[in-house]
């Protein structure tokens, strides 16, 4: 098969095209997002609310892909769970919540260096291990910042009192 000169310029044309094409669609992607400053209130605050959406919609993927491998929970019982028991009883549909409402507007947010503290009231409920709870707490999410993004390390939960109920 012969090929004429004008034949692969205009090849070699469509391709530089499309490569422009690619790094600008590129270029305009990264410019969109903000600039990763390293770790601040901001940041964090943000971190905890994508947590936030993944829990209120029971988003297993989103849960365990936003928790460090070492996260443990303090529940308001006094329990602890670590990350592998509570991602596999949210994808296995076990634990789940019908609401979960963090009161994000009122949270208290402290960076100290690469480690954050977020604090909130929340309210939810929910199935869990074949019985319905319902009830608010008052929530601190410790954070760490590494590899340019947080994963939270610690959550304890503090029931208040008069408000849990489980049936």
């Amino acid at each position: 098969m012969r090929t004429t000169n004008g034949g692969g310029i205009l090849i070699v044309g469509f391709l530089l095209i499309g490569s422009a094409g690619m790094f600008m669609a590129h270029t305009a992607r990264v410019a969109a997002r903000p600039a990763n400053d390293g770790p601040t209130k901001e940041n964090a605050f943000e971190a905890e609310k994508e947590l936030g959406e993944a829990m209120r919609t029971n988003d297993a993927d989103g849960v365990c892909r936003l928790l460090d491998p070492d996260w443990e929970v303090v529940d308001g019982n006094g329990g602890i769970n670590n990350r592998e028991s509570i991602c596999a009883a949210i994808k296995a549909g076990t634990f789940t919540r019908t609401t979960y409402e963090p009161d994000l507007a009122n949270a208290r947010v402290r960076v100290f260096g690469n480690s954050a503290t977020i604090t909130f009231h929340l309210a939810l409920s929910g199935p869990f291990e074949h019985k319905t709870f319902s009830g608010q707490e008052v929530e601190a999410d410790v954070l760490r910042w590494e590899d340019g993004g947080w994963k939270c390390v610690l959550t304890h939960e503090t029931n208040i009192r008069g408000t849990l109920v489980i049936k």
